[in-house]
């Protein structure tokens, strides 16, 4: 497995960076520590899930604030300048040209991420040369590719944050001849929405133990009522 790079998309914790839509209907502190949270629960994930990690952030500047919410001991690489595609492209060959045979990329905002997913991505890696892990939302939660099968062009001109990321994603990587592995979906947490999903069942009762369930356990109840039907 040690063959495979595991790069996580970071954005420094700084008020009014992250989790905006989130940020808009119960503030930007509270979005912060939802956002810090999240980032727990996808450390603990790639921590248990024995591939070399890195985490790839902005902005730039920020590399204090990304070491303090990460850890010290971690490797830290500035993203690349552009759109997040060319930001995901540039992250990607980066771990190519220093060696690695397989890259794994995935965000910072995933609650359910598991060890197990993580290592299963490298698993059809083996098999395909690509892999993607839709996320409910339309987009997607993680994308890899070996090296044979990296193909940066399917991250250009893509309409990010729409519901047809994940579909034209798909439809480009058939188009040229990459057939991927799917791995399960997964809800990510962007919109009050997402939150109000995440803070009931069946998710409340995976999260309790973690980071973001603890985040959830102190919020207060109106936090999570923009959506009540799903408590």
């Amino acid at each position: 497995m040690s063959e495979t790079a595991l790069l996580v998309m970071v954005k420094a914790p700084l008020p009014g960076l992250v989790k905006t839509r989130l940020a808009a209907a119960i503030g930007p502190a509270a979005a912060l520590c939802a956002y810090r949270a999240m980032v727990g629960n996808v450390l603990a994930a790639v921590d248990a899930c024995g591939l070399p990690a890195s985490i790839v952030y902005t902005p730039g500047p920020a590399r204090e604030a990304v070491a303090g919410l990460c850890g010290p001991a971690r490797r830290c690489l500035p993203q690349a300048p552009g759109d997040l595609g060319a930001r995901m492209a540039a992250a990607l060959a980066r771990a190519f040209a220093d060696g690695a045979k397989k890259a794994v990329l995935i965000g910072s905002d995933l609650p359910l991420v598991t060890p197990g997913l993580l290592r299963r991505a490298a698993h059809i890696l083996c098999t395909r040369p690509a892999v993607l892990g839709p996320a409910d939302d339309g987009g997607y939660w993680l994308i890899g590719f070996g090296r044979d099968g990296f193909w940066p062009d399917v991250f250009t001109d893509m309409p990010w944050s729409t519901p047809a990321v994940a579909a034209l994603t798909l439809d480009r990587l058939a188009a040229a001849g990459r057939r991927p592995g799917i791995l399960p979906r997964l809800p990510d947490c962007d919109t009050p929405g997402d939150l109000a999903r995440l803070a009931g069942p069946p998710w409340r009762e995976q999260l309790e133990a973690t980071p973001f369930g603890r985040f959830l356990a102190q919020g207060p109840a109106a936090m999570f009522d923009q959506n009540p039907g799903c408590r």
